[in-house]
């Protein structure tokens, strides 16, 4: 198939998948913004509402500019000061992602079975290291691209303008791309795997001490965005490590034309995946005449007993149904 055919179906469903993501963006900042005490008080979704500030960023300032290139076929400005902010921005967010998922993981595993600990030293290790996840990708790749000393040789007719050389050379590019990729993506599957395990061999205790409704919540949140990430970035990282060590052609055009462009689907869907483990978000959207109708009735009501933002009437219409299941659990 003709390169302007990919990059004009790759235009088109780009620019698909970014109308309603923008919208479902609004409409989750909107409810949080109503809603301060899910910011403020519960910690589980700090972590969450940063990863969604990240994607907001990437969507709605470096997917503009892949989606100029994709539909003209080159970069615009051609520029070498450009084409360097471009390469140190786009790693930048994507790895500020993947650290924030990474962490996420890992903290929601303590969370949920050692929460007091968490909340207790939370000025120590909560919100010093989500910042740490969100600056110091940036940095890193503001200063390695701008600053190492090599020369950078851009392709105007490239994505991301062919990458920095830096990354040609073996020890550094090697280096960078195990430490800033491939270990937070493997932290993700380590962590969500060895919380599954533990989620299982606890769920009748969690049931018997009337916690597991709560923890659910926080579980299938989790779940739902990290098997997002590994679905779509375990194939580019296997894809690139052959490529690093074995055959740097191997896929090369797929790679090109597919797998990079895959990525955006992380950040595009993650707003559409956060809604599960909002306390609330859909009465709250409906009352406002701001419907969802991607949101699963199903998974609303996981959220419904859970939710901290009812009315009194609500309450009192829930009371019989929480009587009930302390009698089942």
């Amino acid at each position: 198939m003709d390169a302007y055919i990919y990059r004009l179906i790759r235009f088109i469903l780009l620019i698909s998948f970014l109308i309603p993501s923008f919208v479902c963006f609004l409409l989750v900042f909107f409810y949080l913004v109503k809603n301060r005490e899910i910011n403020s008080k519960q910690l589980q979704h700090h972590v969450i509402l940063v990863l969604l500030v990240c994607n907001f960023i990437l969507i709605t300032t470096e997917l503009p500019i892949s989606l100029l290139y994709s539909y003209q076929g080159y970069v615009k400005p051609e520029s070498n000061q450009f084409c360097s902010f471009w390469v140190a921005y786009n790693y930048g967010l994507y790895v500020a992602g993947l650290f924030l998922m990474a962490f996420g993981s890992i903290e929601r595993y303590f969370l949920i079975f050692h929460e007091r600990y968490v909340i207790k030293w939370r000025f120590i290790i909560h919100y010093p290291i989500i910042l740490i996840c969100f600056i110091y990708p940036l940095t890193f790749y503001n200063v390695i691209v701008n600053t190492y000393p090599c020369e950078n040789v851009y392709y105007y007719d490239a994505y991301v303008c062919g990458g920095a050389c830096y990354q040609y050379e073996a020890i550094v590019g090697t280096i960078d791309y195990l430490i800033n990729v491939v270990t937070p993506t493997m932290f993700i599957i380590l962590a969500n795997i060895i919380l599954l395990l533990r989620f299982t061999y606890k769920k009748r205790a969690m049931k018997l001490a009337n916690t597991w409704r709560k923890y659910r919540l926080m579980y299938i949140q989790l779940v739902s965005i990290s098997m997002l990430y590994f679905i779509i970035w375990i194939p580019f990282v296997i894809i690139s490590l052959i490529r690093l060590f074995y055959d740097y052609l191997f896929l090369q055009d797929v790679t090109m034309l597919i797998i990079n462009y895959c990525l955006y689907i992380c950040p595009l869907a993650s707003p559409f995946i956060s809604l599960v483990g909002l306390p609330g978000a859909r009465q709250h959207l409906r009352r406002n005449n701001l419907i969802i109708p991607w949101i699963s009735r199903n998974a609303q009501n996981l959220i419904g007993p859970t939710a901290t933002f009812k009315t009194r009437t609500e309450q009192q219409q829930m009371a019989p149904r929480k009587e009930h299941d302390e009698h089942t659990f």
